[in-house]
């Protein structure tokens, strides 16, 4: 059984990613509009990242904060991503963070609030790897891609947060997760 895991897991590190949504293969405005709304894993962490916005008691003017945050994670994590190219663990980061921002806003109902900055800051870091592998796949340029994603992004964010002001709940999180979970199957 060692032997056979030994020999197994470097083939499980250096695993490619799977092209698992379209809009990988075009780089315009339009492309970069869907992209989020069909790419299941973007579209679930941007609304639940919304919804984690409207959960913490805070002014408006830190929220505006926190989405212009999150927008420059993913802006970054793109251009960082066609310059660096990709690495193993992208996918899993990806994964990770949609069960992270599910906690976080759990945590939004019960934590104290240095545990909620960690935990925010957190996820716009983790928003960071979904525009990295964006940036990965990109060929030439892809302003156009990055200012369509950036505006479906917005209001993306922005439906969370209407949704979690709607449904103020710590079992918004459970849903969260559930949906991670199904996006990830």
């Amino acid at each position: 059984m060692k032997k056979t895991l030994t020999s197994v897991l470097p083939l499980l590190l250096i695993s490619t990613p799977v092209l698992a949504h379209p809009g990988h293969d075009s780089h315009s405005f339009s492309s970069g509009l869907t992209h989020p709304v069909t790419g299941f894993d973007h579209l679930t962490m941007l609304v639940a990242f919304g919804i984690l916005i409207a959960c913490l008691r805070t002014s408006v003017k830190r929220q505006i904060g926190l989405v212009a945050a999150a927008l420059m994670s993913l802006v970054v994590g793109l251009t960082t991503g066609q310059v660096m190219g990709g690495f193993s663990a992208m996918e899993l980061a990806i994964g990770a963070s949609l069960f992270v921002v599910s906690g976080a806003i759990w945590q939004a109902f019960h934590a104290s609030e240095n545990v909620m900055r960690l935990a925010v800051t957190l996820c716009i870091g983790l928003i960071f790897f979904h525009g990295y592998a964006h940036g990965v796949e990109a060929q030439g340029a892809v302003s156009a891609f990055a200012a369509g994603m950036v505006a479906s992004a917005s209001a993306l964010i922005l439906l969370g947060m209407q949704l979690g002001r709607a449904m103020f709940s710590p079992w918004l999180a459970a849903g969260v997760a559930g949906v991670s979970a199904l996006v990830l199957i």
